[in-house]
C-alpha cells in the first residue's frame, strides 16, 4: 500500500506539472486563476510534506493536516471561479453568483464546519468531521450551481465541464472515504481507505488535464429577436432578459 500511494504521488505531481506547463504555453493562468494558483499551491505543499515524511517522519503527521486543510480551504475558491465561468455573459448574474457562493460558504462554514473542531476533543476525530462537512459544503454549492445550469439551459463549455466534472469525481470518492474512516473507525481507514484519497484526486486530475488542454470558452448565449406574444421563452433567453433586468434596477 505504502508503495502504491508513493506511485499515486508521483503521478500527481507530474499531471500537476503537466497542467501548469500546458496553462503557461497556452496563456490559460489568466482564464483560470485561482484553480491554476490551487495547483500551484498543491505542488509545492505536496512536495515539501512528502519530503518531511522521508527527513523528519515524526512531523509528517503534523504537516500533512495543515497542508491539507488549507488545500480544503482553497477549493472553495476554485468553485467560485466556476460559477463565474458559467454566468459569464451575464455580468450582474454573474456577480450575484460570487455573492451568493461566498454568503453560502460563510454560512456552512460558521454554521456547520466550524463547530466540527469544537465538537470534539480528540484532533483527529475533529480533523476527520472537518473534512467530511466541508466536502459536503462543496458538493451543496456544486449541485446548486448544477441546478441552476439545468433549470436555464445554459451550456458549458470544455474547460468548465471538465473543472465540474473532476471536482465531483473528487469530492464524491471524498465524502465516501472520510464518511466510512468516521462509521467503521480507524483500524479499517488505515487498512482500506486511506489510498482512495490520492486516487481520486488522482482520477480528478486525469480529467482536469484532458479537460483544459486547450481552452475552450462557454458558449456565449446570443441575443434573440422579440418573440411573438404567446411564445413561450427558453430558459436562455428568460436569464438574459433577468440580467437585464437585474441591470436596469442596480442602475436606477
Amino acid at each position: 500500500m505504502e508503495l502504491y500511494n508513493v506511485a499515486v504521488y508521483f503521478g500527481t505531481l507530474i499531471l500537476e506539472s503537466l497542467l501548469l506547463w500546458r496553462a503557461y504555453q497556452q496563456r490559460l493562468l489568466k482564464q483560470f486563476p485561482f484553480f491554476y494558483s490551487y495547483l500551484l499551491y498543491d505542488l509545492c505543499c505536496a512536495s515539501a510534506v512528502y519530503s518531511v515524511h522521508w527527513i523528519r517522519p515524526n512531523l509528517y503527521s503534523t504537516a500533512f493536516w495543515l497542508y491539507y486543510l488549507i488545500g480544503m480551504i482553497v477549493e472553495f475558491a476554485v468553485l467560485l471561479e466556476i460559477s463565474e465561468h458559467i454566468f459569464q455573459p451575464f455580468p450582474v448574474i454573474r456577480h450575484l453568483g460570487q455573492a451568493v457562493t461566498i454568503l453560502i460558504t460563510v454560512t456552512f462554514v460558521l454554521v456547520y464546519i466550524l463547530p466540527a473542531l469544537l465538537e470534539s476533543h480528540q484532533r483527529s476525530a475533529a480533523l476527520l468531521q472537518f473534512t467530511i462537512r466541508a466536502s459536503l459544503t462543496k458538493a451543496v454549492i456544486l449541485g446548486a450551481i448544477l441546478i441552476i445550469v439545468r433549470h436555464y439551459g445554459l451550456k458549458l463549455g470544455r474547460n468548465v465541464g471538465g473543472l465540474i466534472v473532476g471536482f465531483s469525481i473528487y469530492l464524491g470518492v471524498n465524502i465516501v472515504d472520510f464518511g466510512a474512516a468516521a462509521t467503521y473507525g480507524r483500524e479499517l481507514y488505515a487498512k482500506v481507505l486511506w489510498a482512495l484519497g490520492p486516487t481520486s484526486f488522482a482520477l480528478c486530475l486525469i480529467v482536469w488535464t484532458i479537460a483544459l488542454w486547450e481552452f475552450a470558452p462557454n458558449p456565449q448565449v446570443r441575443s434573440t429577436p422579440m418573440l411573438a406574444e404567446g411564445k413561450s421563452q427558453t430558459p436562455a433567453v428568460e436569464i438574459a432578459r433577468l440580467n437585464s433586468a437585474l441591470s436596469r434596477f442596480l442602475n436606477k
